[in-house]
């Protein structure tokens, strides 16, 4: 693990530097495996600098997971918009927008998905409510489909958590080296997500020119 920069420039940073500092350490060694100190070294700060933002590790955890599902949710919301009243194009664009941001940081999105273990009662509160906001999202998509006729599932309501969890879990396995594009991942997800609720059609756009799609 690459330590941060120490020294005068690094006594008052930012408070994004010691976020990724925390994701680096999260990710690598989980929320329990991972001291303030640690956080701090990584950071290249003092303590007082990371307390001067957050009472507690527990704070810094909660700042990681509310920022990304904010992001996360607004994403979708414009995903949804341009996408237009067509709940197969909505799902479509919904599932590749879940699956880009997903892909954008896998590991914010692994300590996202893998440490609500670790929230106190009223913290994890707030996430599973930021968690509904999203899920509510694609629920209503794959309801309208279905109540359209463009859609075929028979249990809309866990057709639809199946494409969220389907798409939040690209960052479990792909790597920036791996043979496909976040596009590309994106575009056949968003085909497997229509699969997934019975769509009686694709979505009504020409397919992008990336090779062996």
């Amino acid at each position: 693990m690459t330590r941060g920069n120490t020294g005068a420039g690094a006594r008052r940073p930012g408070r994004q530097v010691i976020i990724d500092a925390a994701v680096r350490c999260f990710y690598e060694h989980g929320y329990d495996g991972s001291s303030v100190r640690d956080i701090t070294q990584e950071a290249g700060v003092t303590a007082a600098a990371l307390y001067h933002y957050y009472t507690s590790k527990q704070d810094l955890l909660m700042e990681i997971i509310t920022r990304f599902m904010a992001n996360s949710i607004e994403r979708t919301e414009e995903a949804l918009r341009r996408a237009g009243p067509d709940p197969v194009a909505r799902l479509f664009a919904a599932a590749q927008s879940h699956v880009l941001w997903n892909a954008s940081d896998v590991a914010s999105s692994f300590i996202v998905n893998s440490e609500i273990r670790s929230l106190d009662d009223a913290n994890r509160e707030r996430h599973i409510a930021q968690r509904d906001t999203l899920q509510r999202m694609f629920d209503e998509c794959v309801q309208d489909g279905c109540d359209q006729g463009v859609f075929a599932a028979p249990w809309p309501r866990e057709a639809s958590r199946a494409v969220v969890v389907m798409c939040t879990f690209v960052a479990r396995w792909y790597r920036p080296s791996g043979p496909l594009s976040p596009d590309e991942i994106a575009w056949r997800y968003g085909h497997m997500a229509l699969s997934l609720v019975g769509a009686s059609r694709g979505p009504q756009f020409e397919a992008p020119t990336y090779g062996g799609v």
